[in-house]
C-alpha cells in the first residue's frame, strides 16, 4: 500500500516537473532573446506605450451617478423607460411632483433654525420667506434675445402657475397654526407635508414640533434655461446670508459634478504615492548602505521597475479611451492598484537574478537571464493572469461603474506585464553588462578595486566596488533584515507558532461575525467630501427628514375601466400592497376612487364613461397627467394610481419592500407595475448582494483553474484556494469593523482583492516548490529566503502609498485605501506567517524527499566515469543547461545554501567552437552531495 501511495506521489512530482519544465523552457528562450536585444527591446516597447497614449485624445468622462451605480438595464429602469415613453412631461402643465418619472430638475434649500430645536419663532418663518424671495427675483438668466429669466420663467407649471414643493408653509396660515399648535399632520387642508419638515413630532393628528423645512423649486424640463439657471442658484446662494436660521441646498446636478470636483482634486495624491513608492522601491534595490557596493549597486533598477507600471498606466486610459469606452472618476483609484503589482513583480524578478548563478561563476550573461526568467517569469506570470482574468470576471458586472473600472484595470495590468518582460527584463539585461564590465552603477565609469590606501574613504564608498558573487552582495537592508527577523525570530521558535496560530483563530472568529453583521447601501454624502456643500444638505436630508416614497401603480394595457371587474382587480391589488408592513395603508391618490365619487360617473357604457371622466379632468386637473387615452378618445390605454411607503431608512427593507410590491404586480390579473424614481437605486440593495457573490465567486473559480493548469500540484492548489478563501472572508467581516458597507463601490474593491490577494500566496507556494528540498528544517527558510523579501518589499511599498490615501478628501479614494490595507495586510499576514507554517506542516506531502523504492535505485556511485563523451559546446559558451544534462544533475543555484557533507573536484571535457576551429580542454568542477553522501547538484571551481 505505501509503494502504491509513493508512486501516485512520485509519479505527480514527475509530471510537474515536466510542465513545469516546459514552461521554464518557453521563459529561459525568452531570455536569450531579450539577452541579444535589449537595447532594441526597450525602444521598441517605450514606442508602443507613447504611440498607445494617443488614445488620450479621445478622453471622455461619465459622471452621472445613476448611470455608473445603479445596474444596467434593471426592471426599474424598464420601468421608467415605459412611463417616459407613454406619459407626457408633467412639468409643463397640472404639474404634480409624483407624477415625475424620475427624480427631474430642482433646486433645493433646507432652512434650519440655529439651535436645531424648535421653529416656533415669527423670524424663522420671516426668514425663510426672505430665502424663497430671494430664490424667485434674484436669480435669473439670460435669453436669446437678451430678456432675463427669473424662476417664474422656467418652472414646472401646476394650475397655471409655479410650484414649489412645500411652499404650503410659506403661507401666513400655517405659520398662525404652527405657533398655535393647531396644525393638522401629516395631511393639512389636503396637502402632505410630512415629508418637508424637519424631525417632526405630533400626537393625535396635530404636528407638536419641527426643526427645520426642506423647499424643492421644479424646473421645467423642455428648456435649456433650466440647467443654466441651476448653475446660477449655485453661484448665488452662497451669497445670501442668514441671521436665524442655517441653510444648506442642493441641485439635481449637485452629487454628478461634486463627485467629479472631488476625485480630481484628489489626483494630487497620485503623484505624491508615486513619488513615495518610487524612493521605496530604489532603497529597497540599492545595496547596503554600510558597506556600499557601487559595481552591484541596483538603485536604478528601481527606477525602471516604477516606470514600468507607469508607462502601463498612460497606454492602457489611452487604449481604452481610444476604444470607446469612458472614464469614470472611480478609475482614479486604478494607479494605486497597478503600480502595486508592478512593484510586486520587479521585486520578484529581481530576486529571481539575484539567486542564479553569480558573474563571477555563470557562463554567461544570457544563462542568468535564462535562469531569471525561468524562475521569475512563471510566477509574475501566475499572478499577472489570476490579476488580469479577476477584472475580466468583474467587467461582466451589471453596474457599469465595475464594468468600466475593471476594463481599464485589466488592460493596465496587461501591459504592466508586457512592460516588465519588455521594458523591465532588458533594463536588467542592461545592468548586468554593466556590473559585468565592473562599472558604477550611477556614472557608468569603470571601477578597479584595489586596496590603495592612498584613496580617501569617502572615495571608497563613494567609487569602489565588486561585481557580487553571491545573493547577499546584491541584496539592499530593507531585503535581508526584515525576511531574517520573520524566519527566525516568528517562524522558527516554538512559541511563535503558537502565537500565529492563536491569532488565526481570533481572525476567523472576528472576520465571520462582521461579515455576518455587513451592511449594504451607499450613503450619498459619503461619495463628496465633507467641506462639500452637497455633504452638509445630504447629511441633513438623512438625518432629518422622512424617507417616504410615493409609489405609483401602472396599468399598462387597455381595459374596460368601466367595467365592475376590472375595478375590482385594481383595487385588490392595491389593497393588497397596503397589508405590507412597510406600506402606509391611509395614504391613497386614485383618479378612479375620486372619479366615482363624481355626478360625472356612469358606467352604463365604456364611451359614456370615458366622456364623463374628460369632463371630471378638466375640473380636477390634477390627475391630467395620470391617464392616456386612445387616439379617438375610446379607451384608456395606461394609467397611474398612487400608494405611499412609511419612513424607511434600512436600505435592506427599502430593497425589500420594491421586491415585494413587483411580486404582487406579477401575481395580479392585469398587466402592471409598482415604481417610484427611488427605485432605481434601490435596485442597487437587491441586487448588490448576488452580484458580489456571483461576481467574486466566478473570480474565485478562475484563481483556482489558473493555479491548477500553472502549478498542478493539488495540495498546492488547495492550500491556495483556501488561503484565498480565508481572506476574503477577513475582507469582508473587517469592512464592518471599518464602517464600510457593501455597495458598488466597495464591490469593485472586493473584485480587485480577489486577484490581489492571491499574489503573495502563489508566490509562497511557488518558493516551496522551487526549492526542492529534502529536509524539512530547510525548506522554509531556503523558500522565505527566495521569496520572502519581494514579498515584504512589494507589500511594504504598497503600504506606504496607500497611507497617502488616507488624507484624500474623495469617499471612493478613502474606501479604496482602507480595503486596499485590508488585502495587503491580510495577503501578508498570510503570506508571511500562515502559508510557512501549513507548508512546513504539509512538508511530508510534497517534498522533493525520494520513496524507499526510489531512493534505492539513487545509492549507485557516481563518479567521473559516468561522462562517457566530451560535452560539446556551442558559441564559445559554458552552457549549464548541456553540462546539467550530461551530468544528469542540476547546478548548484538549483540548491541554494545546501547543508553538504562533502564535495569533490573532477575533470571535465568540454569541447567546444573557436572560429573555424574546434578546442578541447579539460574544466575542474564540484560535486556536492547530502548528508547521504547522494550527488545532489554541481558548480564551476571558483578559480575557474
Amino acid at each position: 500500500m505505501e509503494g502504491k501511495q509513493s508512486k501516485k506521489c512520485d509519479c505527480m512530482k514527475h509530471c510537474y516537473s515536466r510542465y513545469e519544465g516546459a514552461l521554464e523552457s518557453f521563459f529561459g528562450r525568452l531570455g536569450s532573446v531579450i539577452n541579444n536585444s535589449p537595447v532594441l527591446i526597450i525602444i521598441s516597447c517605450i514606442f508602443v506605450n507613447c504611440a498607445l497614449m494617443v488614445g488620450f485624445l479621445r478622453l471622455e468622462s461619465e459622471n452621472d451617478v445613476e448611470v455608473l451605480y445603479t445596474p444596467h438595464d434593471s426592471q426599474s429602469s424598464k420601468d421608467r423607460a415605459f412611463l417616459t415613453s407613454h406619459f407626457p412631461d408633467p412639468t409643463v402643465q397640472h404639474f404634480m411632483s409624483y407624477q415625475l418619472p424620475d427624480f427631474g430638475r430642482y433646486a433645493d434649500v433646507i432652512v434650519m433654525s440655529k439651535d436645531k430645536n424648535s421653529m416656533e419663532s415669527n423670524v424663522f418663518f420671516s426668514e425663510l420667506r426672505e430665502i424663497d424671495n430671494f430664490i424667485k427675483k434674484s436669480l435669473f438668466v439670460a435669453g436669446y434675445n437678451g430678456s432675463l429669466n427669473y424662476y417664474d420663467d422656467i418652472c414646472a407649471i401646476q394650475f397655471e402657475k409655479c410650484t414649489v414643493f412645500g411652499d404650503v408653509v410659506l403661507t401666513k396660515q400655517f405659520e398662525r397654526d404652527f405657533l398655535l399648535n393647531n396644525l393638522t399632520f401629516p395631511l393639512y387642508n389636503g396637502s402632505l407635508i410630512s415629508p418637508f419638515l424637519a424631525s417632526s413630532e405630533f400626537k393625535n393628528g396635530l404636528l407638536l414640533s419641527a426643526k427645520g423645512v426642506k423647499l424643492r423649486y421644479y424646473l421645467r424640463r423642455n428648456t435649456t434655461f433650466s440647467s443654466q439657471w441651476e448653475i446660477n442658484f449655485l453661484s448665488k446662494i452662497p451669497e445670501f446670508k442668514t441671521n436665524y436660521t442655517d441653510l444648506s441646498y442642493s441641485t439635481s446636478e449637485s452629487l454628478g459634478k461634486e463627485l467629479e470636483k472631488n476625485t480630481n482634486g484628489d489626483i494630487q495624491f497620485f503623484s505624491l504615492t508615486f513619488t513615495i513608492m518610487l524612493t521605496y522601491a530604489s532603497f529597497a534595490s540599492a545595496s547596503s548602505f554600510l558597506a556600499c557596493n557601487n559595481i552591484a549597486n541596483r538603485v536604478l533598477l528601481g527606477f525602471a521597475g516604477v516606470l514600468a507600471p507607469l508607462l502601463a498606466i498612460g497606454s492602457a486610459i489611452g487604449f481604452v479611451s481610444a476604444i470607446g469606452i469612458q472614464f469614470t472618476s472611480i478609475v482614479g483609484v486604478m494607479p494605486f492598484l497597478v503600480i502595486g503589482i508592478g512593484i510586486d513583480d520587479m521585486f520578484i524578478l529581481m530576486s529571481g537574478m539575484a539567486e542564479g548563478p553569480s558573474l563571477t561563476t555563470a557562463p554567461s550573461i544570457n544563462d542568468r537571464m535564462k535562469y531569471m526568467l525561468k524562475k521569475s517569469g512563471v510566477a509574475i506570470t501566475i499572478t499577472s493572469i489570476t490579476d488580469l482574468l479577476a477584472f475580466a470576471v468583474g467587467a461582466t458586472s451589471v453596474f457599469i461603474s465595475i464594468r468600466t473600472f475593471c476594463i481599464y484595470t485589466g488592460v493596465a495590468i496587461f501591459f504592466c506585464y508586457l512592460n516588465q518582460l519588455f521594458f523591465f527584463c532588458p533594463a536588467i539585461c542592461l545592468n548586468e553588462r554593466r556590473t559585468q564590465q565592473k562599472r558604477h552603477f550611477l556614472c557608468c565609469f569603470k571601477i578597479s578595486y584595489e586596496d590603495d590606501r592612498s584613496k580617501t574613504s569617502v572615495y571608497k564608498y563613494f567609487c569602489s566596488g565588486t561585481v557580487p558573487k553571491k545573493r547577499q552582495d546584491v541584496e539592499s537592508s530593507l531585503e535581508k533584515y526584515p525576511k531574517k527577523f520573520v524566519t527566525q525570530c516568528v517562524l522558527k521558535p516554538a512559541m511563535g507558532k503558537i502565537v500565529i496560530f492563536g491569532f488565526v483563530l481570533a481572525y476567523i472568529c472576528s472576520s465571520i461575525y462582521g461579515a455576518i453583521n455587513l451592511e449594504q447601501g451607499l450613503s450619498l454624502y459619503n461619495l463628496v467630501s465633507e467641506d462639500s456643500y452637497f455633504h452638509r444638505f445630504s447629511l441633513w436630508d438623512e438625518q432629518f427628514f422622512r424617507t417616504e416614497q410615493v409609489i405609483a401603480l401602472c396599468i399598462k394595457e387597455k381595459y374596460n375601466y368601466s367595467s365592475t371587474s376590472t375595478q375590482d382587480k385594481i383595487n385588490s391589488i392595491l389593497s393588497k400592497a397596503k397589508t405590507l408592513e412597510n406600506m402606509d395603508q391611509t395614504f391613497e391618490i386614485n383618479w378612479l376612487t375620486a372619479y366615482k365619487s363624481s355626478l360625472l360617473y356612469d358606467i352604463s357604457s365604456e364611451q359614456i364613461f370615458i366622456d364623463g371622466l374628460r369632463k371630471f379632468i378638466r375640473n380636477r386637473p390634477e390627475f391630467d397627467n395620470d391617464i392616456i387615452f386612445t387616439e379617438d378618445f375610446s379607451q384608456i390605454s395606461s394609467s397611474k394610481v398612487y400608494l405611499k411607503s412609511k419612513d424607511i431608512k434600512s436600505t435592506n427593507i427599502q430593497g425589500a419592500l420594491m421586491l415585494s410590491l413587483r411580486e404582487y404586480s406579477k401575481l395580479a390579473e392585469i398587466s402592471c407595475f409598482f415604481y417610484a424614481p427611488a427605485f432605481i437605486f434601490y435596485e442597487q440593495y437587491v441586487q448588490i448582494w448576488p452580484s458580489t457573490w456571483q461576481t467574486v465567486g466566478a473570480a474565485l473559480g478562475v484563481m483556482i483553474v489558473i493555479t491548477i493548469i500553472f502549478m498542478p500540484y493539488p495540495l498546492m492548489v488547495i492550500v491556495v484556494s483556501l488561503t484565498l478563501v480565508n481572506i476574503l472572508l477577513g475582507i469582508f467581516g473587517f469592512m464592518y469593523y471599518w464602517d464600510l458597507t457593501l455597495s458598488s463601490i466597495t464591490m469593485i474593491h472586493l473584485v480587485m482583492s480577489v486577484g490581489f490577494s492571491v499574489d503573495f500566496s502563489v508566490h509562497i507556494c511557488h518558493a516551496f516548490l522551487s526549492v526542492r528540498s529534502e529536509d524539512v528544517k530547510n525548506a522554509l527558510p531556503k523558500a522565505f529566503d527566495i521569496v520572502g523579501g519581494p514579498v515584504l518589499n512589494a507589500a511594504f511599498s504598497s503600504l506606504l502609498g496607500i497611507a497617502m490615501l488616507g488624507f484624500t478628501k474623495s469617499y471612493i479614494f478613502q474606501s479604496f485605501g482602507k480595503v486596499m490595507f485590508l488585502v495587503i495586510g491580510f495577503g501578508l499576514f498570510h503570506a508571511a506567517f500562515v502559508l510557512p507554517l501549513v507548508l512546513w506542516i504539509l512538508f511530508p506531502c510534497y517534498s522533493s524527499r525520494p520513496s524507499k523504492h526510489v531512493k534505492q535505485s539513487y545509492q549507485s556511485d557516481w563518479s567521473q566515469n559516468d561522462v562517457q563523451h566530451p560535452i560539446w559546446i556551442s558559441d564559445n559558451h559554458k552552457s549549464i543547461e548541456e553540462i546539467s544534462k550530461s551530468l544528469r544533475l542540476c547546478h548548484v543555484s538549483q540548491y541554494p545554501k545546501m547543508k553538504i557533507s562533502n564535495e569533490k573536484v573532477i575533470s571535465l571535457p568540454i569541447m567546444y567552437s573557436l572560429g573555424n576551429s574546434v578546442g578541447y580542454s579539460y574544466k575542474s568542477i564540484n560535486i556536492y552531495c547530502t548528508n547521504n553522501e547522494r550527488p545532489c547538484c554541481w558548480g564551476f571551481v571558483e578559480r575557474f
